[in-house]
């Protein structure tokens, strides 16, 4: 859906913890720079781009898994 963008709104790493093995996982994601992309956490939170996230567990691939926590990472601009 976004993947003709190249400059990223925002960056975020989440902890996710497997519901099969509870192995606790970082992940993160980058924000493309559309009008519509979530620019902060809690516009992360209630969007539906994170819903179409897909997750999978790096030591069993479960694919469920509880959000433990977000942290919006700082971004670097682009060169002009």
């Amino acid at each position: 859906m976004f993947a003709e963008v190249s400059t990223v709104r925002a960056r975020f790493t989440m902890r996710l913890r497997c519901h099969n093995c509870h192995h606790t996982t970082l992940r993160t994601i980058e924000s493309p720079d559309l009008e519509d992309a979530p620019c902060t956490v809690e516009e992360l939170l209630e969007s539906a781009w994170l819903q179409r996230q897909n997750f999978s567990c790096s030591q069993c691939e479960t694919p469920v898994a509880t959000l433990v926590s977000v942290k919006q990472e700082e971004t670097v601009p682009a060169a002009a």
